[in-house]
């Protein structure tokens, strides 16, 4: 974090023990004009500002102790206890050093008599206030802590909206493109000029459940991954009106598909199997979607298509635009934890995608 952003807090931290020292002091004073001592206000606050300090300089560690041990749903009674430990260490710390320096003050040398008197009397005394002394450091520090973590997370989602928008605007963008929806218009007029009036109908009709789920879904950033697989397999009808010959195999595991994945993430990626892979070869026809999960944590997703290996595309920076843009959108939804790769076969090209399990 910026340093220029810390400084006020840390500020404000060492201002919390100047006024505890304020705060003492006049306390201490008003007792000794109670008991018509002639003890100087200043004096008073300069050695209360010097016991203070005692806490401002055990205050980092704390907010370090505080960080290292959270005390949330998952680690609350270990939390509690690791903290109350370090309370008790740390209390008794602090009272020897308060011990040692109303020692020195008093006698103006340090004894260990008098250490041990000094000792017994503020632990006695005042062992339970400073042991809740060490629990509000730690209560700050998560109050701290939280509300970063609230900020970071606002700034996230704002830039996840942000990311939302402009993908959803790229989404109907690609998918209502007038290349496709032209392509797909002049195949259902030659096929009615044709006769085959049948074939003409299904394609329009698969052509409006296309656009249809492309509005409706594209309200939602992610969608289970059943209901991707079903926006793919209208896609591919659809081109399959267009290619007869093309072969479509999808590989389904059942306790996959409630996974949520970005919203149309496949579809370019598939798009781009035809457009540059199968329509590139006379020979090339087959296009397979699959799914496994590879360990505990991850999962993955792959399309295969024949046709020309990637190396025969057009890449940017090693991968197509459109791979370029899905790993953006992996990046921005997943925060590093996704990975899309690109891989040539000996008759194809093989795209995966690595996600983790959520």
């Amino acid at each position: 974090m910026d340093s220029t952003k810390m400084r006020p807090k840390r500020w404000a931290i060492h201002l919390i023990w100047v006024v505890a020292a304020l705060f003492t002091s006049t306390q201490l004073y008003l007792k000794v004009l109670d008991a018509n001592g002639t003890e100087s206000w200043f004096k008073l606050f300069w050695i209360q500002l010097l016991v203070w300090s005692i806490w401002g300089l055990f205050s980092p560690g704390i907010f370090w102790l505080g960080k290292r041990f959270r005390i949330d749903r998952q680690t609350y009674f270990q939390g509690v206890f690791i903290h109350i430990v370090f309370a008790v260490l740390i209390v008794l710390a602090y009272l020897a050093l308060y011990s040692l320096i109303w020692n020195f003050l008093g006698v103006g040398s340090v004894n260990w008599q008098g250490f041990q008197t000094y000792f017994k009397v503020f632990f006695l005394n005042l062992f339970h206030w400073h042991f809740f002394i060490y629990m509000a450091i730690i209560g700050g520090s998560h109050a701290l802590q939280y509300h970063r973590e609230s900020e970071k997370r606002a700034m996230e989602s704002a830039s996840l909206e942000k990311q939302l928008i402009l993908s959803e605007l790229n989404t109907i963008k690609a998918q209502l493109s007038p290349h496709f929806l032209f392509n797909t218009i002049n195949n259902v007029i030659s096929t009615i000029e044709q006769g085959k009036t049948n074939r003409a109908s299904g394609m329009l009709v698969r052509l409006g459940d296309f656009l249809r789920c492309s509005l409706q879904e594209s309200k939602h950033d992610m969608i289970s991954l059943k209901k991707e697989l079903e926006y793919i397999r209208t896609y591919l009808e659809i081109e399959k009106f267009r290619n007869p010959e093309l072969q479509i195999l999808i590989d389904e595991k059942k306790e996959l598909l409630h996974h949520r994945i970005p919203n149309f993430i496949l579809q370019p990626i598939v798009e781009n199997g035809i457009k540059h892979g199968i329509s590139k070869s006379k020979k090339a026809n087959r296009i397979e979607l699959g799914m496994e999960q590879t360990d505990s944590s991850h999962w993955k997703l792959w399309i295969y298509n024949e046709g020309p290996p990637y190396t025969s595309h057009k890449p940017t920076h090693g991968k197509g635009i459109g791979l370029k843009n899905t790993q953006d959108r992996l990046t921005q939804v997943y925060q590093g934890k996704a990975s899309i790769e690109l891989m040539a076969t000996n008759d194809g090209t093989l795209v995966e995608i690595k996600l983790p399990l959520v």
